[in-house]
């Protein structure tokens, strides 16, 4: 039987786990970004453009083989070896039977797109199918223990190692392949390593019973997923189908290095604050107090950094990408923007996941689908720009629908919503006015990117203090006691 530790709710051990999942986010994702800045500087966007077909593929059928697996880990009270077992086998089932259909198709799916011959690369990336199903349950077994130090040292091993792959195939002129043996090193590094631990070994078996009541829970959580990946994976098929792939490979980088910025925050507490949500699903005043704090505080550290970004989008892009990535600008700005309600509402998910009402997240994202869909139709033939306005667009729709669901369940209203928010979103709008007159000097790409990131700073800084933004001294203090216990 899994251990549990009635410890794991207390306020200090929720901030040691947020310091540690924040600590690995931070790593793999500062990590990230250099060896994909290096990768995208020695490649072509063709490259990424083949590349963002690929994962379009692999990431939405890694979904049926995951099946919110790690999240019915975490979220069920009593859990055995033989419920581990029975989820392993069933997800290595599912891989298998994927793996074949992909290894059939990739030929026909190649051709469909003539960006170049895709077959090879499409097979050898399917074999992540397999190690994904290992990942998801190591990973939910992690987290249920909050054993977010364990996770912080595999990804201290995988990044460094799958990015000296991908760039020194990057450098032997290898194009797609240095990017495919990036993304599978990567995977496999962090299977080997969890493999290493004796008690994440999956031990073989099967039980009906455990497969009844466990995914009766992760087949809701797997439909939700499969419907909120619909909408980015046929987005991302119909751009690389309908336009160039440069077109295709701005939008999908802009999307994904939006992608890094938020996912920070939102990874960190939504895996840390699920287990401690799960073991108070029973008091709801308690949930909505939690949830209330998160939002502040994720609020106040991501929504600036989203606006900070957006706004220096393009000296960004100039520096760091060089003058070939400059039309994926517009695009990164744009998305910088779009993140803004998915992580103010990222928590929401969590509590309705440890009341045990996935259902909700599943009717949900349906809904998000259908409007997507909508979207899409009428964008397309304006142009790829416009199909990114559309999203963003769809984006806060769905953030405000969500917010009023949220009331429904467990209370949290849009005014107190609006109560927890309204002090970052003033800062930021008086931070944007300043930090845009920056651009009237027409200074270099250097320049304006040093002085907008100053000014921005010290002016949401100053905003803050201002408005007494109880966020700002709560980082200032935790801050000063983080470093004086380093000392």
């Amino acid at each position: 039987m899994i251990k549990e530790t009635s410890e794991m709710t207390n306020s200090s051990e929720v901030i040691k786990s947020v310091f540690w999942k924040a600590g690995e986010r931070i790593l793999v994702q500062g990590l990230g970004i250099i060896i994909q800045v290096v990768l995208a500087r020695i490649l072509l966007p063709e490259d990424f453009a083949s590349l963002a077909i690929i994962n379009a593929i692999i990431s939405y059928l890694g979904l049926f083989v995951q099946s919110g697996l790690s999240v019915a880990i975490v979220q069920k009270k009593e859990l055995s070896d033989k419920d581990i077992s029975t989820l392993a086998v069933i997800s290595l089932l599912v891989a298998l039977i994927l793996f074949i259909c992909l290894y059939i198709l990739a030929p026909y799916i190649s051709n469909y797109y003539n960006v170049g011959d895709l077959t090879w690369p499409i097979r050898v990336m399917g074999i992540s199918l397999f190690l994904f199903s290992f990942n998801s349950i190591q990973s939910g077994i992690l987290t249920r223990r909050m054993k977010f130090r364990t996770i912080f040292l595999r990804s201290l091993l995988a990044t460094p190692l799958s990015g000296l792959v991908g760039i020194t195939m990057a450098y032997m002129g290898y194009g797609i392949w240095a990017l495919v043996s990036y993304s599978i090193t990567n995977i496999l590094s962090i299977v080997i390593f969890m493999n290493m631990i004796p008690y994440l070994r999956i031990k073989w078996g099967f039980s009906w019973q455990s497969a009844k009541e466990l995914y009766s829970f992760s087949l809701k959580i797997l439909g939700t997923n499969l419907i909120s990946a619909g909408g980015d994976t046929i987005r991302t098929m119909t751009i690389g189908k309908v336009y160039t792939p440069s077109q295709l490979a701005f939008y999908d980088r802009a999307y994904s290095y939006s992608s890094l910025v938020t996912q920070v925050v939102n990874t960190s507490l939504s895996s840390v604050l699920l287990p401690v949500f799960s073991r108070t699903q029973d008091d709801i005043r308690s949930l909505k107090e939690m949830a209330r704090k998160s939002v502040r505080l994720s609020s106040f550290v991501m929504i600036p950094i989203l606006v900070i970004v957006a706004i220096t989008a393009k000296p960004l892009v100039l520096i760091v990408l060089s003058e070939k990535w400059l039309p994926c600008a517009p695009f990164l700005s744009l998305f910088c923007i779009l993140r803004i309600p998915s992580f103010v509402t990222s928590l929401d998910k969590q509590v309705y996941y440890a009341l045990g009402k996935s259902q909700i997240g599943l009717y949900y994202e349906v809904f998000l689908l259908a409007i997507n869909l909508v979207s899409l139709v009428l964008m397309i033939p304006l142009g790829v720009f416009y199909v990114a306005i559309g999203y963003t667009i769809v984006e806060f729709v769905g953030g405000f629908v969500l917010c009023l669901i949220s009331k429904k369940i467990y209370g949290y209203t849009i005014c107190n919503r609006l109560s927890d928010l309204y002090k970052p979103l003033i800062s930021c709008l008086i931070m944007t006015i300043v930090t845009e007159l920056v651009l009237l000097f027409n200074c270099n790409a250097w320049i304006t990117l040093l002085s907008q990131l100053i000014i921005g700073v010290f002016v949401y800084t100053i905003m803050s203090i201002m408005l007494k933004d109880d966020s700002f001294y709560y980082v200032v203090n935790t801050t000063k006691q983080r470093f004086r216990y380093s000392k």
